[in-house]
Order: C-alpha cells, then structure tokens, then sequence
C-alpha cells in the first residue's frame, strides 16, 4: 500500500512538473554581449480591467499572453498592466540592467525574488525623482542574477499616455554607455535648439519684427516639448513635482501647437494668401485649448487623445497651407513646406519605430528631436531670405521714390522761385505782427498771473473760514466745560481735606459720620461720572483740534515745486477735514483703498481734490428735488495707475456745460461766489502730472469725476 501511495505521489509531482513546463513563458537567455538586447517577444502581459488586482493575485494568473511585438505596444488605455519574463543568465556578469526608455510612465512596480521574500521597487512620474533606482529619464532595474541562475520578475505599470514598453536587457557598462550617448545626443540637440534661440532673438533685437520673436517662443516649446517626451524636464527642473511632471507633456504640447499656428500667420501671410484657412486657424487653437482645460480638470487619458488628434490635424493643416501659398509663387511658402516635410519625416519614423515596423536605437529614438532641430534650420534660413526679399522690395521702392522726387525737384525749384518773393513780404508782415503779439501775450500773463492768484485768494478765503468755523466749536466745548470741571475738582478737594482734619485724638465715628453725610450732600458718585464726561468732552474737543490741525498741515504742503513720493489717501482725508464745515447736512462715503505712493507734487494734488470736491459739494447743496445728497470718494489701484474717483448725487451738468469746464472765466455759480479759474487750474495741476481726467454728468442724476494718475512722473 505504501508502495502505490509512493507512485502516486511522484505521478502527480511529474505531471504538475510537466504542466508547469508546458506554461512556461519563453525564457530570455542572455549571455556576454557588447549591445543591448530587446525583449519584448518573449515577456507576457496581463491586462487588469479591475485595476484591483494585487502582486499574490497575479502569480499564478491564467491570463499572461506571451507578446508578438519586439516594443510591446499597449496603447493608451486606463487599465493596469502586468508583464512577467523569466531571464537565464549565461554571462559572467552576476548584476545585468533592464532599461525601460518610457518616461512618461506614471506608476510602475518591479518586482523580484531575493531569497524567500520578493521585493517591490516603486517608480514612475506619480513620485519624486529621487525615487528611482538610476537618476535618469529612463527607468533602470538591477537583476541581481547569479551567473546560469534562471529568474522570473514582474512589472506593474499604469500611464494615462500610450504605453510603449521597449525593454532593453544589458550588461551594466553596454547599458550605461547607451545612456551616455542618449545623453549626448540630446545634449547637442540642446545646444542646436539655444543657438537657434537665441540667434533668432538677436535678430528680433536688431529689427523689431515680431515674427522672430514668435519664432524664438516658437523654439522654445518646440524644445521644452521634446525634452518632456524624453523626461529630462523631470530630472532637472521640477524633480519634486510629479503633478507638473503628469501635465507637462500635454500642456507644452497645446502651447506649441498655438504658437506655431500664430508663427505661421504672419510668416505665409495666410490672411492675404489663404483667408478660409486662415479662420480655420482659430479652430484649431480653441481645441488646444480645450485640451488644456481638460488636462488640468484631471482627465488625463482623454486630454492625451484630444491633444494627439490635434497634433494630427495641425500637421495636416500646416502641410496644406503650405502647398496652397507655395502654388502662389510665395517662396517663403517653399522653405516652410521644406522645413515642415522633415519635421514629419522625423515624426514618420518615430511612430513606425514605436510600432516596430523599424528597430529601436538611438537614432530612431531621436527622429523627432533631429526633425524639429532640421525644421528650426531650414525655418531661420526662411527668416533670413525673407529679409533678403524685404531689403529687395525696399531698395525697389527706394529706386521708385527716387525717380519720382528727382521729378517733384524740378517742380520745386520753379516755384521755390515764386515762393522766395510771396515769402519776404509775408515775413515783414509777420514780424510787424509778432512785435504787436508779444505786447499782447505779456499783457495776457500778467493778467492770467493776477487772475490764478485771485482764483487762489478766493480759495483761501472760504478755506480760512471753514477751518475758524471748525476749530471754533471744539474750543468752545473744551472752554464750556471747564468752569463745572473746577466745580467739581473743588468738592473733591473739600472732601479730600475733610478726610484730613481726622486725627489720632479726634473722634473718628463722628468724623466718618459727618463726611458720609457731606459725600451725600455733593453726590460723590455723581461728580465723578461727570468729571469722566467733561474729561472726554475736552479730550474729543483736543482731538478734533489737532486733527483739523494735521490736516491744515497735510494740505498745505510747501514742497509743491519739487516732484516727492505722497499717498493721495492722505490729501484725500486732510482736504475732507478741512472742507468739514461745508458737508454737515451732506453724506460722505469713503472708500480709500491700499495703494502706494506716487511721484507728484503734493501740495497741489491737493488743490485739485479741493476745487473737485467744492464743486461736487456745491452741487449737492443746489439739489432741491427729493433724494439722498451723498459724495462718494473711492480709490484703487488698477494695471499699474492709480485711479480716484469722486462721484456726487448733485444737479449735474449738461453736454454743453461739460464741454466748456475747463475754460478760464467759466463758472456756474452765481456772481460773486466764484471766478471761473478752478477748473482751469485744475487741468494744468493735471497735466503737470501726466495724468488724465475723465469727466460723467448727467443732469438731475450728478457727476462722476475720475482722476488716473501714474505712479512715476516721466521727466
């Protein structure tokens, strides 16, 4: 009985020996090589629609398929993938490398057997670059195998972009040197790419044409594009920022599309040459940017396909456009057509390659970067003929204008003849009308002088007055409480001095008794509170003092000859303290907001807010019909001005009265109340400054006075 129980034991070990054999995947045999060596026909992929399955779940998963492609293709899909190959190494290399040259990967998991325990590596663009095994674009894996040991690992890998997995198997120097020249290779398209750049920005420099300056943003993507295609941005730029990382790609590839669409405007003249396609145009750029929109909502599977079916469909557009003007006879449609064709040859190839329709090595690995490097080239020798033509089209021009003036000179010399004579009499003339204008002109400034002085005498006037009306009442408060004040204080010392006739001898309960009874008498409790109250009426009616005081101070400013740095908040609020008197019955609104000083002259800043509030004040008081009387003031900064605007609910002024505002000697007021010459000063305070006045009114409904100021003064 033992005996069969025994040969049944070793049939099954047999059989399940036999079985295992059987599903075995086709084993990589790797043995001393000078080259890498690809192994995607002989790994097999599991494809994880669940994206819940685990590392145990998957061990002795029945759904591995061995691949047929040398790069395993696996489009561009949500699911997880699972690839497991088995290596058998016959070289005298105890440590190989496994070079995955996918950056753009977002989540990937190696795994390997050491010892009883296997162990996880965790990569890809989801973490920091630090993470990874080798710092370098590609994704590197030790296999720690020893010399004929056969060993089985796992890759998990997940990406919102196409997965392509051309897995390279090597020794470590053959490896290492590979990337070494990877990295030279791009080094010199790097350097191909910032020579192109800023060649072209010296250009744009030297002729101010706008088109080279798209072009060097042009170039500028165009790089940044290709190097996020093969993760250096990653290692050298935002290495602790997988988010950017995920994104990069796909919004560097919308910047480039537009850019290129807006180079190629101006470089083909489409608007002129191919007006339908020209609209297009504008399509094209509103999917990129829809596409930039869905990148960064976080649908990064169906932002990949928007932004590669654009890509495709400018390629397209480009191509046509480019043959349609270069029918035209438009040769710089020709170098564009030249330039763009080795661009798609570059792409052409990079695409069969990652088919494997054409083998994987550096050189089809780098058609894109080599295309783009051709088309930036041939684009700047198009720029460079395109200022052969203009110079053309200019010395054509020139040779034109010339023959038309030697033309024009022989009809100038006849009548310069003519001219000469009607010239003379004419400049006697005006020199016998000049000497009778400038008698005229100094008598006009002597008399704008002495006008602009009344105008500032009148100012001053009603100014003094308000400010004697307002410093009045708080002296007047502070003066009537004074006399109750010393009242009080004397009761206070009366009883303080009561307090001091007791005496170690005196009765004390008697004397207690007779101070209760005096505390009584005066209302103790009473003098204090008020004393309280009349402190703080005096302490108000100080403050009010000094506040119109500050005020004063801040208005009349003395360094009004001298360009000084001032926050116009502040002679905002002195000019309101000192125009108190004037706005008892009227409501103000202050909305003064954080803004920074600005170069000006002070002092008469401050005057412009004085005549503009008087008037906006003035006009408030007119106001008969039924309705609030307010004078809002506000003030804010806004691209890089400073804007202040003082808006009354007043009378109001007609278009015709609007128009002649800022006329000397106009006034709207009645005889005797004002001169004319306000306003007047006002515009030329304003343009002193450089700035502007903008001026709303509608009668019944008030006037909008807005100020924009700069925050330098142009000398």
């Amino acid at each position: 009985m033992k005996i069969n129980r025994t040969l049944l034991f070793s049939f099954l070990l047999v059989s399940l020996f036999l079985k295992g054999n059987a599903d075995l995947p086709s084993i990589v045999t790797f043995s001393n090589s000078r080259s890498s060596v690809l192994i995607g026909r002989k790994v097999e992929i599991l494809k994880d629609e669940t994206n819940k399955l685990t590392f145990p779940d998957i061990l002795n998963h029945p759904g591995f398929k061995v691949s047929s492609e040398e790069v395993p293709n696996l489009g561009v899909s949500p699911n997880t993938f699972w690839i497991r190959f088995t290596i058998q190494n016959h070289s005298d290399q105890e440590a190989l490398l496994l070079d995955l040259a996918q950056p753009s990967i977002n989540e990937i998991q190696f795994y390997t057997l050491e010892g009883s325990q296997w162990k996880v590596l965790v990569s890809g663009d989801n973490y920091p670059f630090v993470m990874r095994q080798y710092q370098h674009p590609n994704f590197i894996f030790v296999l720690k195998q020893k010399i004929n040991e056969t060993k089985t690992y796992y890759l998990k890998v997940k990406s919102d972009e196409q997965i392509l997995l051309p897995l390279k198997l090597g020794e470590r120097t053959v490896i290492v040197e590979e990337l070494h020249n990877r990295d030279l290779i791009f080094g010199t398209y790097v350097g191909i790419m910032l020579a192109m750049l800023f060649y072209n920005l010296f250009i744009y420099f030297s002729v101010r044409d706008h088109i080279y300056l798209r072009y060097v943003i042009y170039i500028l993507f165009i790089g940044l594009t290709q190097a996020c295609i093969l993760g250096y941005p990653f290692q050298y730029l935002w290495p602790n920022s997988p988010y950017f990382a995920n994104i990069s790609t796909d919004i560097f590839s919308c910047c480039l599309g537009i850019i290129a669409l807006e180079f190629l405007k101006p470089f083909l003249h489409t608007k002129q040459f191919a007006p339908r396609l020209h609209k297009f145009s504008f399509v094209i750029s509103g999917l990129y940017l829809l596409g930039a929109v869905v990148t960064f909502s976080g649908a990064m599977n169906l932002a990949y396909n928007m932004i590669q079916g654009n890509a495709l469909l400018v390629a397209i557009y480009m191509l046509i456009t480019s043959i349609v003007i270069s029918k035209r006879g438009y040769k710089p449609a020709i170098f564009f057509l030249v330039a763009w064709s080795a661009m798609l040859v570059g792409i052409i190839i990079y695409v069969l390659k990652d088919f494997g329709a054409l083998p994987t090595n550096a050189l089809t690995s780098f058609t894109m970067p080599i295309g783009s490097a051709l088309e930036t080239i041939l684009l700047a020798i198009a720029l460079a003929d395109r200022i052969n033509s203009l110079k053309k089209e200019k010395e054509q021009s020139q040779a034109q204008a010339l023959l038309v003036s030697q033309q024009n000179q022989k009809l100038i010399t006849e009548q310069n003849i003519i001219l000469e004579q009607k010239v003379h009499e004419r400049t006697v003339e005006l020199e016998e009308t000049n000497e009778e204008l400038n008698v005229t002109l100094t008598y006009l400034k002597d008399t704008q002088t002495q006008l602009v002085n009344a105008e500032k005498m009148a100012s001053l006037g009603q100014l003094t007055a308000g400010i004697a009306h307002e410093i009045n009442n708080p002296i007047n408060f502070v003066s009537a409480n004074l006399k109750p004040l010393k009242m009080d204080i004397s009761e206070l010392f009366e009883v303080v001095s009561k307090y001091e006739t007791i005496s170690p001898d005196s009765e004390l309960v008697a004397k207690l008794k007779e101070i209760d009874a005096f505390k009584k008498e005066i209302d103790l409790t009473y003098i204090k509170k008020e004393i309280d109250t009349l402190l703080a009426g005096i302490e108000d009616g100080a403050t009010r003092t000094a506040e119109i005081v500050s005020g004063l101070r801040n208005f009349s400013r003395l360094d009004e000859s001298d360009i000084k740095e001032a926050n116009i908040n502040e002679g905002i609020e002195s000019t309101l303290i000192l125009l108190r008197s004037q706005i008892q019955n009227l409501e103000v609104q202050l909305d003064l907001g954080r803004i920074p000083s600005i170069e000006c002259y002070p002092g008469k800043l401050n005057q412009v807010f004085m005549n503009v509030m008087s008037n906006a004040i003035y006009a408030l008081q007119k106001k008969t019909t039924a309705g609030d009387k307010k004078l809002i003031i506000s003030t804010f900064e806004k691209d890089n001005m400073i804007y202040a605007i003082f808006k009354d609910t007043g009378v109001g002024m007609s278009k015709e009265v609007k128009e002649k505002i800022f006329e000397p000697f106009f006034t709207t007021k009645d005889v005797g109340e004002g001169t004319g010459l306000g306003m007047s000063i006002v515009f030329k305070i304003v343009e002193s400054h450089q700035a502007k006045m903008e001026i709303e009114s509608e009668i019944g409904k008030g006037t909008t006075v807005t100020l924009i100021l700069k925050k330098k003064i142009s000398i």
